[in-house]
């Protein structure tokens, strides 16, 4: 059996219903999800968390009883008006094929993409070539209407609702815009996405989880999120043995071409986030495709040279943050019971308190629920031979 067979095993896509049984803890925030969409009767709702820890995955599980569910994608967010009318286009496209409402929605499509063609020349899945000159001064150019495209939006969703019963509509990708963006845009459009029996879900980035959860648990004060958000279900990263799962269940049928020890510190590198497990196991394989297993070694010498790559030469450690690291690997615990453990290595306490303020800041050491660990990045690495001494 080769190792090219695990290849196939270990691409980085969003899991869906067809791969449920490769799904590893998220049952729980999937029927939060789907609640949402089967009992609540309005509102926006949100999915947060960390870049790669599996939004869209928990997306493309929500399901509603005698409800139209519609998934769309937002690829266009230089704006708010480009937001908006990618949300508009996609929408209406995903509508195309409901029958009671395919008429409506293809004339809003269409008018959408004539009203974005004459101003911008914006590709939304077919070619528009603007036609005005590139001469123009701007203010003879046209001005996309972001009202007449409000309504629209609100006249498709009225629709849809009044024929469908109730929609579902879930909005990915915006999590990979800043807060202020994503909250200017859902501010922009917010009287248009409040219809009774519309619920919306969108993945957000996790700051404005952070922010929303700080906003509900004040009174009377600054902050406004949770006038825009009904609730939001936050994804935690997984733990070590759920991503050491996750990548067994991928390559069940190639297990014995891969150590026990690899998928022991692929899960370590991984730091919570599946897709970090993924790419490493798969860049691992990659390096090493002619061998016959993968080992310990293998694994080891591919993230020393990642992280040589990407780090080495824009991170510099002192003495002593390197004495820290060595008493480190297999440290988790709080900041005391840390200082300790520096101490113990002969580091005075005064300064164990600097040097984990810097390793946290060069993202070295994480700090997740009050809890500190060296990062698995780092955990198998030879600091010396790697980082430059300041």
């Amino acid at each position: 059996m080769s190792l090219r067979n695990l290849v196939k095993h270990l691409v980085d896509k969003p899991l869906d219903l067809e791969s449920r049984n490769l799904l590893v803890d998220r049952e729980k925030e999937i029927q939060i999800l789907n609640r949402f969409a089967e009992f609540q009767s309005y509102g926006v709702y949100g999915v947060a968390g960390e870049t790669g820890v599996g939004k869209t995955t928990v997306l493309n599980f929500v399901e509603a009883k005698d409800a139209c569910v519609k998934k769309i994608n937002i690829t266009l967010r230089e704006s708010v008006d480009s937001i908006l009318y990618d949300l508009i286009y996609n929408l209406a496209r995903a509508l195309e094929v409901e029958g009671e409402i395919a008429k409506e929605a293809r004339q809003i499509r269409e008018w959408i993409t004539e009203e974005v063609a004459s101003v911008r020349g914006f590709v939304l899945g077919v070619s528009m070539v603007a036609s005005a000159s590139v001469n123009f001064q701007k203010s003879q150019l046209p001005r996309f209407n972001f009202f007449a495209a409000r309504e629209k939006l609100a006249e498709l969703i009225e629709k849809t609702v009044q024929l469908k019963r109730k929609l579902i509509l879930l909005i990915d990708e915006l999590d990979k815009e800043k807060k202020e963006d994503v909250l200017r845009t859902l501010d922009a459009i917010k009287s248009q996405i409040l219809f009774e029996n519309l619920v919306v879900i969108l993945a957000l980035p996790y700051s404005i989880y952070r922010e929303y959860s700080a906003d509900r648990m004040r009174w009377n004060e600054a902050g406004n999120l949770e006038n825009i958000f009904k609730d939001i279900v936050f994804l935690e990263p997984l733990s070590k043995s759920d991503i050491k799962e996750l990548l067994i269940r991928r390559i069940h049928e190639h297990l014995e071409l891969v150590s026990q020890e690899v998928l022991e510190i692929a899960s370590d590198f991984a730091d919570g986030n599946p897709r970090d497990a993924i790419w490493i196991l798969n860049k691992t394989v990659f390096e090493n495709v002619g061998e016959k297993r993968i080992s310990k070694e293998h694994i080891v010498r591919t993230i020393e040279k990642l992280v040589g790559e990407y780090f080495a030469h824009q991170l510099t450690l002192t003495e002593n943050q390197r004495k820290a690291l060595r008493a480190l690997t297999d440290f988790t615990g709080s900041k005391e019971d840390l200082v300790f453990e520096l101490q113990k290595s002969g580091i005075k306490r005064t300064t164990a308190y600097s040097i984990i303020e810097q390793l946290v800041q060069k993202k070295i050491l994480l700090l997740r629920n009050g809890v500190y660990r060296l990062s698995g990045k780092f955990k198998h690495v030879d600091m010396d031979s790697l980082f430059q001494i300041r």
